[in-house]
C-alpha cells in the first residue's frame, strides 16, 4: 500500500510523461519548472531530515503553518521557493525521470528514520518526521495542482 505522498510523486511522474506546456494565465512556470521544483524540495527535505541532530530541533508557531498543516491548502503565489529550490536550468524528460528516480528512492526510504529526524522550514521552523511527511504531501499536491490548471486551461 503506498502513503499520500507517494501517489503525489507517482503523480508527478505521469505528468513528467505527458509533457511540457506553459499558460502565463495560470502560472508564469511551465509544467517542468514546478515538476522540478516539487522533486529539489523533497530531495532537500529528506537530505536535511537524513542529517539532522536532535538539538537543533527548534519548532515554531505559526498561524499560516497551522492552516497549511490542517488544511492541506498553501495559497496561490503567497510563497517563496527557497532559492536552493528555484531551478536554475530548466530539465529535460530525461533528466526529470532521472531525478524522480531517486526522489522515489529518497520517499521509499523515509520510514527507516528515527521519529526525531526533522527539517528547518525557512517560517514554520522544524517539522520532525510525520509533519515534515505530510508537509511534503501538501505543498507537492499543490503544485500538482497548478499542473492540472495549466493543462486543463491549454485544451
Amino acid at each position: 500500500m503506498s502513503t499520500p505522498l507517494q501517489r503525489e510523486l507517482k503523480d508527478l511522474k505521469n505528468e513528467v510523461l505527458e509533457g511540457n506546456l506553459k499558460v502565463e494565465q495560470v502560472s508564469q512556470q511551465d509544467i517542468y519548472w514546478h515538476i522540478q521544483h516539487s522533486l529539489k524540495v523533497l530531495e532537500g527535505i529528506i537530505q536535511m531530515m537524513t542529517e539532522s541532530q536532535p538539538i537543533d530541533y527548534a519548532p515554531r508557531r505559526s498561524i499560516l503553518k497551522w492552516i497549511i498543516m490542517t488544511t492541506g491548502w498553501i495559497p496561490r503565489g503567497k510563497g517563496r521557493a527557497p532559492k536552493p529550490t528555484v531551478p536554475k536550468k530548466l530539465m529535460s524528460k530525461e533528466e526529470l525521470l532521472k531525478l524522480w528516480n531517486a526522489v522515489d528512492d529518497s520517499v521509499s526510504s523515509l520510514s527507516h528514520l528515527p521519529d526525531d529526524a526533522h527539517f528547518k522550514h525557512p517560517l514554520f521552523g522544524s517539522m520532525k518526521k510525520l509533519k515534515a511527511i505530510k508537509f511534503m504531501g501538501i505543498h507537492t499536491h499543490h503544485h500538482l495542482k497548478i499542473i492540472r490548471d495549466i493543462r486543463k486551461a491549454s485544451l
